[in-house]
């Protein structure tokens, strides 16, 4: 090939010495792409090395945990189950659970709340103060009031001993029932909000128009 010839002539111009450098260069410069390649592709098997390293890891992870994660799911879908299911009314249930263990509650209601952007959940929520209840009887009204058939748990609970009787106690505890709404009651709720506005509203021009005239 005639730049192969080109080079041949250039290269037999050129001195020993300069041939020396030039041969050194090319060699320098073969052995730098060799190693630059070498490292990338050892690179490239280190990364795979280490994403399949931390695959069997993930897996083992998930063999170890199926019990675990099954059970969340379990106890996941009780609780959907639970929530579903329209709970009666609070005070009156509490109060039949107590009269099962001899226990006489004091109980005040509390203002509802709803939980989620679209107020989905339905929270009631009620004060039980009992007064010279046995521990035994306590603890087995709690278990009976969220291990029900309805999504109920206490929220909040303070334990005051009585003085000189360990195995007494006064305590104060919040029971909280929790129900989703179905789609046809949110929509109900919806509706029923609108309605409440734009009645407001309809009141505040009715007002507003009032007040212009006696104005004038």
């Amino acid at each position: 090939m005639k730049w192969m010839s080109k080079i041949e002539n250039i290269y037999d111009q050129l001195s020993v010495r300069e041939q020396r450098i030039l041969v050194s260069l090319v060699l320098v410069v073969m052995a730098f792409v060799f190693f630059l390649f070498a490292f990338f592709i050892k690179e490239g098997f280190d990364e795979r090395r280490e994403r399949i390293t931390a695959l069997r890891d993930s897996v083992s992870l998930l063999q170890k945990s199926r019990s675990a994660v099954q059970e969340n799911r379990q106890a996941q879908a009780t609780l959907e189950m639970k929530a579903v299911q329209k709970p009666p009314m609070l005070q009156g249930h509490l109060d039949t659970i107590a009269k099962q263990y001899e226990l006489s509650p004091n109980i005040t209601p509390q203002k509802p709340k709803d939980l989620g952007d679209n107020q989905e959940i339905l929270v009631e929520s009620v004060e039980l103060r009992l007064h010279d209840a046995p521990i035994k009887g306590l603890f087995q009204f709690l278990d009976q009031v969220e291990r029900g058939n309805y999504l109920m748990m206490v929220s909040e609970i303070k334990l005051n001993t009585r003085r000189g009787q360990p195995d007494r106690m006064d305590p104060v505890l919040f029971v909280s029932s929790y129900y989703k709404r179905s789609a046809e009651e949110l929509k109900a709720l919806h509706d029923k909000a609108a309605d409440s506005d734009k009645s407001k509203d309809k009141a505040d021009k009715t007002d507003s128009t009032k007040t212009d005239k006696d104005e004038i």
